[in-house]
């Protein structure tokens, strides 16, 4: 069974998040039905996540345990799950601290953890399981750095799709490099990193797609994914994505939240705006974008394109094909002579 309620607050209740009257009503209404969770449309603090669950003694679960829950689905390679595990660790601790406050000042166990005793347990094991997985993420954070430095010592152009949950990063992706990628509609279907090589241009160039930026992103999920992040932070050409189909104030929202985790990070590296679905869109709607848009994109190229059609992709390759230029290796045999090793080592 799904139910939903709503309530107008200017403000949630410090004690439910919810007043008590709505509280009341819900578990009135819920009585007699069978239901496996609540879901808070917010963020809850830890005193409010522990009572609605010892009001409706049902799992609560608030906006950033959702999104974790569907994190949990789409994890499949070991980094993804080591990273959502994190990101689960770090959320948990907050609630567990609560729950162990609230036990030691006699409150009966609640569902988080199965009890005083099983919580107080799991929130030390958690803490060191979250230590373990750190170190592991910094180790293949380390070997993602080598491996960009070896692909840029082979003359490789690095470019990463970033941008808003479901704009069409994987299509793009694949449009780019003749790969089949699977496309989901579905929020958060990629949480790991995939590199294909870029078709159709002169010298080469490698292509990254990466998770998908949301609103309001917990700093503890965005900490928990740095390393699959740093594809985009590291990357020559970053090419940050939008759906050009959805309406301007949607565009401007999702465009002010990637611009956030971005730009902070990213220095003086080539940002390209690019507004996917333009199959879904006429020529005067780009050129309305484009002025309306003018504060978003900070002197920065906007391009209009379409995974579907392949349109306008060339203005793409065209950017990479002009970094490609200005990466250039060059391999020399030298004659083994005292001159010729003052040269290598100059």
């Amino acid at each position: 069974m799904e139910q939903e309620f709503v309530q107008s607050r200017r403000t949630p209740h410090n004690v439910g998040f919810l007043g008590p009257g709505k509280v009341n009503e819900i578990l009135e209404e819920m009585k007699g039905h069978e239901y496996d969770f609540i879901v808070i449309n917010g963020s809850l603090k830890p005193s409010q996540h522990h009572y609605l669950e010892m009001k409706f003694q049902h799992e609560v679960l608030d906006r950033t345990g959702v999104i974790l829950r569907i994190f949990a689905e789409h994890a499949h390679t070991p980094e993804a799950i080591l990273q959502v595990t994190l990101a689960k660790l770090r959320y948990e601790q907050p609630f567990l601290r609560e729950w162990i406050h609230k036990s030691k000042s006699g409150d009966r166990p609640g569902f988080l953890a199965g009890g005083a005793y099983a919580t107080d347990v799991y929130y030390e094991h958690a803490k060191t399981h979250a230590r373990r997985i750190e170190a592991e993420l910094a180790d293949l954070s380390k070997q993602r750095a080598l491996r960009r430095k070896r692909r840029r010592d082979g003359g490789y152009v690095l470019v990463s799709v970033a941008g808003y949950t479901n704009a069409g990063k994987t299509a793009l992706m694949n449009a780019l490099s003749e790969s089949s990628l699977e496309v989901d509609d579905r929020l958060f279907s990629t949480l790991s990193t995939t590199t294909r090589r870029i078709r159709g241009i002169r010298g080469s160039a490698l292509i990254s797609d990466t998770v998908g930026f949301i609103r309001d992103l917990p700093t503890g999920l965005v900490d928990a994914f740095k390393s699959t992040l740093e594809e985009v932070y590291q990357a020559d050409v970053i090419l940050l994505v939008f759906d050009a189909s959805e309406d301007v104030d949607t565009i401007r929202t999702k465009l002010s939240t990637s611009l956030d985790i971005i730009l902070p990070m990213i220095e003086e590296r080539l940002l390209v705006f690019v507004g996917n679905k333009a199959d879904k869109i006429d020529h005067g709607r780009e050129e309305g974008l484009r002025q309306l848009l003018e504060g978003h994109l900070g002197g920065r190229e906007l391009l209009f394109v379409s995974a579907i059609d392949g349109g306008n992709l060339e203005s793409i390759r065209a950017i990479v094909s002009k970094v490609q230029r200005r990466n250039s290796v060059i391999s020399a045999i030298l004659p083994n002579t005292d001159s010729a090793h003052s040269l290598a080592d100059a």
